[in-house]
């Protein structure tokens, strides 16, 4: 069941914590992985250039461009993904930690929402921020990317090591 929330608070807005180091470093990655499918997907094209009049060579070409073709639209389905990294947003007036997931038109869903007294554990170290439930059950682990988003995780939940 999709709820729609305000996630602006009146005493104190939320600690947004959209995995920033994984967007950051991602953009060259992205990058490199949109080039990289274009050009299987123009190489697709690019084997009819070259004349051959021999029927097995024609069908190894035939092969090789659906190949090429198919892996230039795998890479360029993985980018569609990566945009739909979950965000994680700690409310330090309820005390509850909440998950979002965005679907393809760019709606946030609530996934999950943690009650942080209730949780057994929660860390905070350089590069990760990791919960688990009473039961030992890990929920939530995401990638810090910065001292300062650590920090600012510290202050928001003083019971996070």
């Amino acid at each position: 069941m999709a709820h729609a929330f305000d996630t602006r608070f009146e005493d104190q807005p939320l600690t947004d914590m959209a995995a920033q180091d994984e967007t950051i470093s991602s953009s060259p990655r992205r990058a490199l992985i949109a080039c990289a499918g274009a050009a299987l997907c123009m190489s697709a094209g690019g084997l009819w250039l070259v004349p051959s009049e021999d029927a097995a060579m024609q069908l190894i070409k035939l092969l090789a461009s659906v190949v090429l073709l198919l892996g230039g639209l795998i890479l360029f389905n993985g980018l569609n993904r990566a945009d739909s990294a979950p965000e994680v947003q700690i409310d330090p007036v309820k005390r509850q930690l909440r998950v979002y997931e965005y679907d393809a038109k760019g709606r946030s869903t609530l996934k999950a929402c943690h009650d942080i007294d209730a949780l057994q554990e929660l860390s905070v170290d350089k590069r990760k921020l990791r919960a688990r439930d009473a039961s030992g059950v890990l929920v939530l682990e995401m990638p810090i990317g910065s001292e300062e988003e650590a920090s600012a995780i510290r202050s928001a939940m003083p019971r996070a090591c």
